[in-house]
């Protein structure tokens, strides 16, 4: 029996236009990493609410696309070409974006790449880009934005994972990534607050949404690349992209500081929180035999 886990939602308030559009006061919203996924839907969904939106990715033609669906609610959206881990660029899209739509109410950094292969089979640049994008791109994001976002009490929304919560086999530089990101998004909470800043800064946590993202994996082998794109929908339920950006929003809507999104984040947040280390033996029990293939084991 498959069991949908796409109910990242149902403990948050309420998603409606009226409450986007009264979090955003007639300000615009920023999101990297928009050219497909969870950065595609949250697009649509804040401009189906009739909020100016402006979307950024390293794939133009995918943002292209972003781009067209999100017209289609009568929102013309401004598209632009940024690559996250360059922080001059980054910082320069902020200024321009500021100076040509006013500051943002809500800046979601949400680019994101992975690799699955052996931590001895890495290749190291790609490891090094994973870095530089999943977490480089949110400490950029954050640091150019946030003297904006603070300016008019807006919110900061950093993409982090749930192996960013505990980490994933054959996938040691994502997992090393988002820890990161989940870690720096945490301090700039504390510093916030600390501060008396008007901005917040909200850290999601997704489990498994079913994106792109394993398709444009990078992967050392092409059996692995095969194994794992095949069977990915049917072997790992969970939350559609939809679904995951309406908990998105619901949480910063509802002031979260972490936004779970799907049960099995839920599940391996609690179990990291109340049992640390013995919850590691269950989980790689159950995610031992994929695991195994992956890597190559005997």
């Amino acid at each position: 029996m498959k069991i949908s886990l796409n109910l990242g939602h149902v403990w948050h308030p309420r998603v409606t236009d009226e409450r986007l559009r009264r979090l955003c006061a007639g300000r615009i919203a920023v999101i990297t990493g928009a050219g497909s996924g969870m950065g595609r839907s949250l697009a649509n969904r804040v401009a189906a609410a009739g909020i100016p939106v402006l979307i950024s990715d390293v794939d133009t033609r995918a943002l292209a696309e972003t781009a067209r669906s999100v017209a289609r609610h009568g929102v013309e959206p401004d598209a632009t070409e940024v690559d996250v881990a360059d922080a001059a660029a980054v910082t320069a899209y902020a200024d321009e974006v500021t100076r040509r739509h006013g500051a943002p109410a809500l800046v979601f950094n949400n680019a994101g790449i992975t690799m699955v292969a052996s931590v001895l089979d890495e290749d190291d640049d790609y490891a090094r880009r994973i870095m530089a994008v999943n977490f480089g791109g949110v400490v950029n994001g954050t640091r150019a934005f946030l003297p904006y976002v603070d300016a008019v009490g807006g919110r900061i929304v950093n993409t982090s994972s749930a192996f960013g919560l505990m980490g994933s086999p054959a996938q040691s530089a994502y997992s090393a990534s988002k820890f990161a990101a989940r870690g720096f998004s945490e301090s700039m909470q504390k510093q916030l607050r600390a501060n008396d800043s008007r901005a917040r800064i909200h850290i999601v946590c997704p489990g498994v949404v079913h994106t792109a993202i394993a398709r444009r994996a990078r992967y050392v082998d092409p059996a692995v690349r095969e194994y794992v794109t095949k069977g990915f929908d049917r072997r790992l339920p969970g939350a559609r992209p939809d679904a995951a950006a309406t908990a998105i929003l619901a949480g910063v809507l509802g002031d979260r500081d972490r936004i779970l999104v799907g049960i099995d984040a839920r599940v391996l947040d609690l179990g990291v929180r109340l049992l640390a280390g013995a919850l590691q033996r269950p989980v790689a029990t159950v995610t031992g035999p994929a695991f195994r293939r992956i890597l190559g084991a005997r």
